[in-house]
């Protein structure tokens, strides 16, 4: 898939697998029945893209996903319907989308795809750019795998009624140099207390995971981490190895 900063390109596979794991179990172990999957910060479906092929079979699945950056969102729609992402990008054309305001489809892609570390319009990289032709490739193939995911854009706030679920929390992490973006694409601080207290109570009526270096705030167990040091640093000092965590 395209480059994309704090995404789970390496390590979804894994992920997807315990929360498969993981939710099966507490379904059999209680009355409590899944009827969907959810990811509010779906990014560059690293994780999205095998949960479909690990509940087929499940009749009752309905398969949802949002993110912040309506771009993004806007990528994934129309790469579903046939769309083909650009193999070429100059500096100008990236220059002009990293001012424009109006969110597209071309914006989304090239955002994270030109750029180095995968960060949506940080620096310009000849290296992204070469490589645009298989990252473009990937996206495709990527969108043939969440066929029946219905996208839509906005904050992780705009899935509060679901029920019934499982949901899956990838946020910026806290203490890392991920960014979190609004709708236009514009860097946002992000309000980590009031995302906890969100998944907790989400936790009543859903199966809720998510993704942290660090130890939760809120009644969590951590069902999978990372081997070896986390690759992201705060100064000097490491923050410890990536996590999975469930809800209670």
């Amino acid at each position: 898939m395209t480059s994309y900063h704090g995404g789970k390109q390496k390590i979804g596979k894994q992920i997807a697998s315990t929360i498969h794991m993981v939710s099966t179990i507490m379904e059999e172990e209680t009355e409590y029945e899944i009827k969907g999957y959810c990811e509010p910060f779906c990014g560059m479906l690293g994780v999205y893209r095998h949960i479909p092929g690990l509940f087929e079979g499940w009749d009752r699945m309905l398969y949802i996903a949002g993110d912040a950056n309506a771009s993004v969102i806007k990528m994934w729609k129309k790469t579903k319907e046939g769309w083909i992402p650009p193999t070429t990008c100059t500096r100008t054309k990236f220059d002009t989308l990293r001012k424009s305001t109006i969110s597209s489809a071309e914006k989304g892609f090239l955002g994270h795809a030109c750029c180095f570390g995968g960060q949506y319009f940080n620096t310009f990289s000849t290296d992204k750019v070469l490589d645009l032709p298989v990252q473009s490739k990937r996206v495709q193939d990527i969108s043939q795998q969440v066929q029946l995911v219905k996208f839509s854009s906005g904050s992780y706030d705009q899935f509060s009624s679901l029920r019934g679920y499982v949901i899956y929390c990838d946020p910026p992490y806290s203490g890392t140099t991920t960014r979190y973006f609004d709708e236009e694409g514009r860097k946002r601080s992000f309000d980590y207390k009031l995302f906890e207290k969100w998944c907790q109570d989400m936790a009543l009526y859903n199966i809720v995971f998510v993704s942290e270096y660090n130890t939760l705030d809120i009644p969590a167990v951590k069902v999978w981490t990372k081997k070896g040091k986390a690759s992201i640093y705060k100064g000097r000092k490491a923050l410890g190895s990536e996590s999975l965590f469930v809800v209670l």
